[in-house]
């Protein structure tokens, strides 16, 4: 019986496959008369021609505009260019500047004169101040050392006041003890 259902679906595929050949030998005749009637189309040099014509005017339109908005544009520019260049040299030079008026308007430095030599103010308050500082550290710095040296002699009165309890108190128990 397995033998049977084996020839009859073979069978069977061999139709499957005669009908698939079939079905690729139309549709290649069909695509063939597709391209075949593609080609055939005609297309006169006229035609042609004016499809071309009509596709440069087009495009030559386009890069003539581009062109005429670019050229605007840099026309625009040149011309502000030249604006600020003539702004420019209409500026004042230093040779042609007078100074002395804007310098009353500036405070002369004021100086200072120290044993005969002249300072600015400035570098006096800024000299005074460093020195201040340089002496607040200095200060500071025997402060700590004073501070460690108490807090030592603290440590040491400190044992001995304990230490002196302690010979109290075995004095103590040795007069009780007797």
């Amino acid at each position: 019986m397995e033998d049977i259902k084996y020839e009859g679906l073979m069978g069977i595929l061999s139709e499957i496959k005669k009908n698939t050949g079939v079905i690729r030998a139309d549709s290649k005749a069909k695509e063939n008369q597709v391209v075949n009637q593609g080609t055939n189309i005609t297309v006169s040099k006229e035609e042609i021609e004016a499809i071309i014509k009509e596709k440069t005017d087009f495009i030559g339109n386009f890069l003539e505009h581009k062109h005429k908005i670019q050229t605007e544009h840099h026309s625009k520019i040149f011309s502000a260019v030249k604006e600020i260049a003539g702004k420019i040299d209409a500026l004042p030079t230093p040779d042609k500047i007078s100074f002395e008026p804007i310098m009353k308007f500036l405070s002369q430095p004021k100086k200072v004169t120290i044993f005969g030599f002249e300072f600015l103010r400035t570098s006096v308050v800024i000299f005074s101040l460093s020195l201040a500082i340089f002496w607040s550290l200095t200060a500071n710095i025997k402060q700590m050392d004073d501070y460690r040296a108490l807090k030592i002699q603290l440590y040491k009165q400190t044992e001995y006041i304990l230490h002196l309890e302690e010979a109290k108190e075995e004095q103590m128990k040795s007069k009780k003890g007797k």
